[in-house]
């Protein structure tokens, strides 16, 4: 009796929280494929970044006409390299920068030296602008 009433009150800690009815897939649709029809569809879906071919046809049916279909998180991660990349650039031209500022103050430098890398340094502020904007301006369209 006593373990009846634990149990009773007994509440789950922990799991996959329960997805509300908007969020629950109750539905299955079936169509049906000859071998080459399936074997291009998970062709197309691994193409896309995708696992799963019910996840990539579901979000095949439902984007927007003429919408490429990618899986984002291999986007996500391709950006994680770039930028950690284009974080190493900024040190290394940030370590240069103070050496050259080091080397201008004890008049050990030449003032052709520093336009040059004043010009480099633009070029790269440039660079890395129009990367922000691309990934921003992605980014919105996903949305």
């Amino acid at each position: 009796m006593e373990n009846e009433e634990q149990l009773s009150e007994w509440k789950s800690k922990g799991g996959r929280p329960k997805l509300s009815a908007g969020e629950r897939r109750d539905f299955m649709l079936r169509i049906r494929l000859t071998e080459q029809e399936r074997k291009d569809l998970a062709e197309l879906a691994s193409e896309a970044g995708y696992n799963d071919v019910s996840v990539y046809a579901r979000n095949k049916l439902f984007a927007p006409a003429h919408t490429p279909i990618h899986n984002p998180k291999q986007l996500f991660r391709a950006i994680d390299k770039t930028g950690a990349a284009l974080k190493r650039v900024g040190t290394n031209i940030n370590q240069i920068a103070r050496y050259v500022h080091y080397l201008e103050k004890n008049n050990m430098v030449e003032g052709k030296v520093i336009a040059e890398y004043n010009q480099h340094f633009q070029e790269f502020l440039q660079v890395e602008e129009e990367y922000v904007k691309a990934i921003r301006t992605y980014l919105r369209t996903v949305r």
